[in-house]
């Protein structure tokens, strides 16, 4: 369906629930028509591009008022979807938006699907696919690391960087698309080890950018970090140090955690699910033989995994072995204010299969630090600079790795001798994989999906 189309839709476009304000956005080419059926007769029904108005709304079936609100209307093309849109900013009452919304479909306006405000931007070409999915990435943001990425994002930055590279590869295929339609007359050869050179560049520039989705993926989704030990070493007080807060219970006893208990932390705008554990033991308790099952499940769905140990205790070789079979990321060495020298005996032990930490969750001793080291090692494979792209999103990173592959294919043609038609076949592969990440070769199921992920009103 073509822009041009489309009905007039109209949603609620703040969130549900009570508030000082909620907005009713209208968008299609009927968009000041349906408004000035909710405007009483004798008022001005002039409206001025980019300007608010405070106007009564009434039903007009009665002329009851309904609410007062301001009135604003953004031209075509010069709005969020390319077509004239009227936002409604009414009081946050739930039913006079649900009323008011109401009306807008008696008059003629349908019932916006999720995503299609954004969707009609990028079919009017306000936005590009990138941009479109960074106002989704920007609304579900929960850190401010996050919500920095997707303006970066949302000012079109992964666009930008993809450009050159683009232009780049529309250069080579002209040339290449040259010597294969004008062979006959004397065009100089192609130098061959010119243009893999060049390919070799490009290639480079698209593994750069791919390489960063591993801290990409971590910004955009979170990591897990599960905390593991046996019983009473102080996983759940290591687990309140980090958090900031008392969310799990602590005593004396062994066992007191018997399932696991999960919260959200915030490790320098890197969203984080960090996971207590039950203390590892063999046990005849029920309850507690699950919580241990659960603690492997944690374990094996964890990004990161912390071996903790107390400064206070010994650790045998049985238990050197089991934690030398798991995936461990960082040994702690806890209560280390309690037992320095016994600390120290611990960390050696430890450090023979994972980095090792000295912590006190009691007294906040080398929190800090370890908070710092699991920044690291989260971030560790990415090397990107601050001001750049930073691919966030799976569907980009898939389209890279394609173009990549087609690249690297088209490398190999011409060290084989093969012609320059076979060349061309993965130049115009790969312009076609990063023209899918901006929404340039349209792919309809795909579009779908990725609008059918937004909220109403969006």
């Amino acid at each position: 369906m073509r822009p041009a189309d489309f009905k007039t839709i109209a949603a609620i476009a703040t969130p549900s629930g009570y508030g000082g304000i909620g907005i009713i956005r209208i968008s299609g080419v009927e968009a000041l028509h349906y408004t000035r059926k909710l405007i009483r007769q004798g008022e001005t029904k002039t409206f001025q591009p980019n300007r608010a108005a405070l106007h009564q709304l009434i039903n007009p079936a009665n002329e009851q008022v309904l609410d007062e609100a301001l009135v604003t209307y953004f031209r075509a093309p010069h709005s969020f979807t390319g077509e004239d849109v009227v936002e409604l900013s009414c009081h946050g009452s739930p039913v006079v938006l649900a009323e008011l919304l109401r009306l807008l479909v008696s008059v003629g306006a349908d019932l916006a699907q999720p995503g299609e405000f954004s969707l009609r931007a990028f079919l009017n070409q306000r936005l590009d696919l990138t941009q479109a999915e960074a106002v989704h990435d920007l609304i579900h943001a929960q850190t401010a690391y996050q919500a920095q990425v997707a303006v970066r994002q949302l000012r079109g930055e992964l666009s930008k960087q993809l450009q050159p590279i683009k232009q780049a590869l529309i250069e080579l295929i002209v040339w290449f698309e040259s010597s294969v339609e004008f062979v006959e007359d004397d065009l100089d050869s192609l130098d061959l080890a010119h243009f893999r050179e060049r390919l070799s560049r490009i290639a480079e520039q698209i593994t750069r950018l791919a390489n960063s989705f591993r801290t990409g993926r971590l910004i955009r989704s979170g990591a897990k970090l599960a905390l593991i030990g046996r019983p009473n070493v102080g996983k759940s007080s290591l687990f309140n140090a980090l958090l900031g807060t008392d969310r799990a219970i602590v005593t004396p006893l062994p066992g007191t955690t018997r399932d696991t208990l999960a919260e959200s932390l915030n490790i320098n705008g890197i969203p984080v699910r960090l996971i207590d554990t039950a203390g590892l033991r063999d046990t005849d308790d029920l309850i507690e033989k699950l919580g241990v099952e659960r603690t492997q499940t944690a374990v094996a769905e964890a990004d990161l995994v912390l071996v903790v140990v107390s400064a206070e205790s010994t650790l045998s070789n049985e238990e050197l072995d089991l934690f030398q079979a798991l995936p461990v990321s960082f040994g702690i060495v806890n209560k280390c204010d309690l037992a320095d020298k016994q600390a120290a005996v611990l960390q050696q032990a430890l450090a023979a299969f994972a980095p090792v930490l000295r912590v006190s969750a009691l007294t906040g001793q080398g929190i800090d630090s370890l908070r710092q080291a699991i920044y690291q090692r989260l971030v560790s494979a990415a090397e990107f600079k601050t001001e750049d792209a930073i691919i966030t999103n799976e569907r980009h990173y898939t389209a890279l790795e394609h173009a990549l592959a087609s690249l690297r294919e088209a490398e190999q043609d011409l060290a084989r001798g093969f012609t320059e038609e076979i060349a061309l076949a993965n130049l115009h592969q790969a312009l076609r994989q990063l023209g899918v990440i901006t929404g340039e070769t349209l792919i309809g199921d795909i579009i779908n999906q990725i609008f059918s992920t937004f909220c109403i009103g969006k």
